[in-house]
């Protein structure tokens, strides 16, 4: 009797251990990583981009027309700056282009001045939106992925995709090497964003990107 009910004991079944977990709904029927793309499976190819030019200008929805291309996918990464940082990068910035017009004009060297005058105004607004709380930048990164069913199909929605790009004026970059990195990034699962492919923005009254402001230049 004693032997029956340390066997049985034994042979219980945990309930909880078959509990899907959020990893068991993401991860993929197979995973090979090509150069520049991936097999996910029968009939599934994905390859995934990293914008690295963006136009001037943005808006709300500016990407939303991509999805007519059809199993795409769109992740945006954003990470706040420190105000604190912003505002005395900007300040430094803004001498910087002060010190520059000053230069220009007493060289009698018109050509840069239009374009110093609208950088320092914009730094200007800029820094007292942030200093007022008006404002606040943050890093953006943006992945995006195409789906398909053959390699083919794959190649072709990849050509659609950089040619309306093309027309907004942004870039696209793929992950060549880094397509299971970016497939990370692109679940929902809270991965750190492939670096050095960040973008300053500002939200806020003024929605667009300081074009002259680099990721470089804006550090963390």
């Amino acid at each position: 009797m004693l032997v029956s009910k340390a066997k049985s004991k034994r042979e219980e079944i945990d309930i909880f251990n078959n509990v899907p977990t959020i990893s068991d709904m993401l991860l993929p029927d197979t995973l090979q990583e090509k150069q520049d793309y991936l097999i996910l499976g029968y009939n599934r190819y994905a390859r995934i981009f990293v914008m690295t030019i963006y136009p001037e200008q943005t808006w709300i929805g500016w990407l939303d027309d991509l999805y007519y291309i059809g199993n795409i996918n769109i992740s945006v990464k954003i990470e706040p700056a420190s105000n604190s940082s912003v505002i005395n990068q900007l300040t430094k910035k803004l001498v910087q282009s002060q010190s520059e017009y000053a230069t220009y004009s007493r060289q009698g060297n018109i050509l840069h001045l239009p374009e110093l005058e609208k950088q320092i105004v914009d730094l200007e607004d800029l820094r007292m939106l942030v200093q007022t709380n008006q404002d606040r930048l943050f890093f953006a990164t943006i992945f995006i992925t195409l789906n398909a069913e053959n390699l083919q199909e794959l190649n072709e929605k990849t050509r659609i995709l950089e040619s309306e790009l093309s027309k907004k004026t942004a870039m696209i970059r793929t992950l060549t090497f880094r397509q299971v990195e970016g497939l990370k990034t692109m679940l929902p699962i809270g991965e750190v964003p492939i670096r050095n492919y960040e973008r300053n923005m500002v939200a806020g009254r003024s929605i667009y990107i300081i074009s002259y402001i680099k990721s470089e230049f804006i550090s963390r």
